[in-house]
């Protein structure tokens, strides 16, 4: 599956989707993070300039929790908003808090804020005679601006210098500052502000803020697999239709055998100009095959054909010499050897012509209703002959009722040659077998045999035409190697199969399965 041009296609462009999705994902939310951070920040900046500017000299924790309960009551409540001012005159003193928690200050980062390091000197309300508002003099009193000192220069003036020259913060200017935090889990935004040797610090958090930001983190999370997956599917579409033409030549190659040479790839004026210059070049190939096919074919068939007659004349001369020669004499002894090399070719150029027949498809050229029962007993009556000639037990045990639909002789040729083969290659007083039954819609036959068995590297060469294995190239043992080859088409003309089952050194055994009539 995955060596599959379209899996491959289809997963590429999912991987490159993927990444172009990923990638733009992680801009946009950057992107986006920024601008809602840059939003909060101007939130919390507000807050906390509206606090550091109302602090004042005499805040406590009841006029800051009225001060906070005033401006930010339902932010507090709702637990999206954090609030603690302290002064820094006294050690970082906490004059109020409003949604603070252990946790945040655990949370902040070291260092986090930096303390005033320069505060201004603050007026003194106990100069003048003054008091804090909400003194016996009442709540109010007189303005913070009529106790103690004019304001330090640098608030209402020109601008400080600072210790770095102009326009440095110098005493009392304002300092802000931004951090992150994770606060039980809750990411927040805190900012510093101090002024004033006060200080202020806000804290928002992101996810109450920005309650879209949690649906924009599920949607991407959501829709980019569903984006991947819909790329993919595309890509397998594009895919599908690429291959498509790739799969009719395909299957009109599968088609081609040396039965149907005339077969021609489809040609697709709408098709590709790639796979319409290949589809012209394969089916130029398949033209030259079959040219030289039916040229090499022809040449064996008539060649098979005319020596038929020259070598009957042959033997009818040898057969005539031979019994007019003196008995026992030198003549006599070459013309027996002639005729046996004789009747050899003549084997052979019978075998040719069968091949030659079964390589067009006419081998089989009838149909007949066959008692296969009946051909097998004829069969082993031969076959036991030849077994005791060469010194082999042979058995058999044949189903009654079995029926094919062929040429019964050609079946017997093919039986015939599995059987010789058998006693041929055999061992001394060693066996042959042969068993025929019905195996559902089939008949299934096995020969089988003792002997030195097939090498491993042979057994896949056993059906090729002329092979003949190590063991079997010596002339001791009568053969040319078409036997075999010869079986197995007569087989397969007849719908069947021929396959060897099993070679090792105790036992040979061929199969042979053929349809029922």
């Amino acid at each position: 599956m995955w060596r599959s041009l379209r899996v491959r296609l289809a997963l590429i462009s999912m991987l490159v989707s993927g990444l172009a999705i990923a990638g733009l994902g992680l801009v946009s939310w950057h992107l986006m993070m920024r601008a809602v951070r840059e939003s909060t920040d101007v939130r919390l900046e507000g807050v906390a300039g509206r606090l550091i500017r109302d602090v004042n000299p005499w805040a406590d924790e009841e006029s800051m929790g009225e001060l906070y309960d005033a401006n930010h009551r339902d932010e507090i409540s709702e637990g999206l908003l954090a609030i603690s001012a302290r002064d820094f005159f006294e050690g970082e003193r906490i004059i109020g808090s409003a949604g603070w928690s252990e946790a945040m200050e655990e949370a902040l980062p070291e260092g986090f804020p930096f303390p005033d390091p320069a505060p201004v000197r603050r007026p003194d309300p106990r100069r003048r005679g003054g008091g804090p508002p909400g003194g016996p003099e009442g709540r109010g009193g007189p303005p913070p601006d009529e106790f103690g000192d004019p304001p330090p220069e640098g608030r209402d003036g020109p601008p400080p210098e600072g210790p770095e020259g102009p326009g440095a913060p110098g005493p009392g200017a304002r300092m802000i500052e931004y951090t992150d935090a994770i606060v039980e889990g809750q990411p927040w935004r805190f900012i510093s502000v101090q002024e004033r040797g006060y200080g202020i610090l806000a804290g928002m958090q992101f996810s109450k803020a920005n309650p879209g930001l949690d649906h924009l983190r599920r949607g991407l999370l959501l829709g980019a697999p569903i984006g991947v997956f819909l790329v993919g599917f595309g890509g397998w579409l594009v895919a599908e239709r690429a291959m498509r033409p790739l799969r009719r030549l395909t299957e009109t190659a599968r088609q081609v055998s040396a039965r149907a040479l005339d077969a021609r790839m489809p040609e697709d004026p709408h098709s590709d100009p790639e796979i319409e210059k290949l589809t012209g070049v394969l089916n130029a190939m398949m033209s030259r095959i079959e040219v030289a096919f039916a040229h090499a074919n022809r040449f064996s068939a008539d060649v098979s054909h005319e020596l038929k007659t020259p070598i009957a004349v042959m033997q009818a001369e040898i057969e005539t010499a031979l019994r007019e020669c003196e008995a026992g004499g030198r003549e006599e002894s070459a013309m027996v050897v002639l005729l046996g090399e004789l009747g050899r070719l003549k084997s052979i150029i019978a075998s040719l012509l069968l091949l030659s027949r079964a390589d067009v498809g006419h081998l089989i050229q009838k149909r007949d209703a066959v008692d296969l029962s009946d051909e097998l007993e004829a069969i082993a009556e031969d076959a036991e002959i030849l077994s005791d000639q060469a010194g082999v037990t042979f058995t058999s045990e044949i189903a009654s009722g079995l029926r094919v639909a062929g040429d019964a002789i050609l079946l017997r040729q093919a039986l015939l040659n599995l059987l010789g083969n058998g006693v041929k290659f055999n061992t001394e007083e060693g066996f042959v077998r042969m068993t025929a039954n019905r195996a559902g819609e089939h008949v299934r036959m096995v020969v089988e045999n003792s002997g030195p068995g097939i090498a491993e590297e042979d057994r896949e060469k056993i059906f090729e035409r002329f092979f003949r294995g190590d063991r079997s190239r010596s002339r001791e043992v009568d053969g040319f190697g078409l036997g075999l080859s010869l079986a197995k088409v007569i087989v397969e003309g007849h719908g069947g199969t021929l396959a060897l089952e099993e070679a090792t050194p105790e036992v040979t055994r061929f199969v042979v399965v053929l349809p029922t009539a």
